[in-house]
């Protein structure tokens, strides 16, 4: 039996996400590949108290068919029209290389949620890492990676085997924690940040004790 979060999660995911975000009064964010607007949606809607922290938003991504999916799923709704916000809501969707920052695009953070897997590690990896925190230089930058040694939990992967696979077959790599946190550290000094780590998927029905989390 594959493992079952409770929450979901991709949900657990956008509320550490959002929920980090809040903590730091982040008001204006750019998602970096965003794909579908799954992300951009949810930090779109009311934040604690039912309050809109952020009143910026910008989502960049290579796949025009992924962007026209997430102009459709930010749209405002019945609700969104009834509830006006106190503070307008500024969305604005770019057609480009996550690896390029968007020229005149400034913001408290950029949040970069399971992209790093879809790129290649020796030269997409870097690229993407000197537009986020080179070229955008925010205040705080998310980087969120599926943790590979949780792939012990997919028998059909083979994890740790000569013929082990990914996840995804769209992915070029998948990191150990050790491997996250070696590359988080490098980066943090190239460019002059601070790191935290964070497990993400921590909440699983039955889990055992030594539990690895599934991304972080």
């Amino acid at each position: 039996m594959e493992p079952r979060f409770h929450p979901p999660l991709w949900e657990q995911r956008r509320i550490c996400i959002a929920q980090t975000l809040y903590q730091q009064r982040a008001q204006s964010v750019v998602d970096v590949g965003c794909g579908e607007g799954n992300v951009l949606a949810f930090l779109a809607s009311p934040g604690p108290n039912n309050e809109h922290p952020i009143t910026q938003l910008f989502g960049v991504d290579v796949s025009a068919d992924a962007l026209r999916t997430a102009h459709e799923r930010l749209q405002p709704g019945a609700a969104d029209r009834r509830d006006l916000r106190v503070d307008p809501l500024s969305v604005r969707l770019f057609h480009g290389d996550a690896a390029v920052p968007v020229a005149g695009v400034r913001a408290d953070a950029v949040v970069c949620s399971e992209v790093i897997e879809h790129v290649d590690e020796r030269t997409g990896v870097p690229a993407l890492t000197r537009a986020v925190l080179g070229g955008y230089r925010p205040a705080l930058a998310l980087f969120t990676t599926p943790n590979a040694e949780f792939n012990v939990n997919f028998p059909a992967l083979g994890y740790g085997t000569p013929g082990a696979r990914f996840r995804d077959a769209d992915h070029k790599s998948e990191w150990t924690r050790a491997q996250f946190a070696a590359w988080a550290g490098a980066a943090a000094r190239e460019f002059g940040y601070a790191v935290e780590l964070r497990g993400i998927g921590l909440a699983m029905r039955n889990a055992a004790a030594d539990f690895a989390p599934c991304g972080g």
